[in-house]
């Protein structure tokens, strides 16, 4: 089963005093591709990405340098993603372990 991601930065991040938390907080809320197709990412560091109106995982996620880590309930490899927000837009960038072009998701 192939799982897509976005990805953030920590462009407007706040709060927290460890980069980690700060790249949390600046994830957490409703991320849309479009109405069907979204990331819920929540301060306690769990989420769930929909796609399509159909619920494809609940995962618990972690930032570093860059990167962001998604583990999936019942998978034991993690999503890794390279990923950067800038005021609204979460990009999860194409490249080295990234598959197709930059994905770009709305904060609602």
């Amino acid at each position: 089963m192939a799982l897509s991601f976005v990805s953030c930065g920590n462009s407007g991040s706040n709060g927290g005093d460890k980069g980690n938390d700060k790249q949390q907080q600046g994830l957490v809320g409703e991320w849309y591709y479009n109405d069907n197709t979204y990331y819920t990412f929540n301060e306690d560091g769990t989420g769930s990405y929909m796609a399509y109106g159909v619920l494809v995982g609940n995962f618990t996620y972690s930032e570093s340098n860059g990167k962001l880590t998604l583990n999936y309930e019942g998978f034991t490899d993690p999503t890794v993603f390279n990923y950067k927000v800038e005021g609204k837009t979460l990009t999860i960038l194409s490249g080295e372990g990234n598959i197709g072009s930059d994905t770009e998701y709305k904060r609602k």
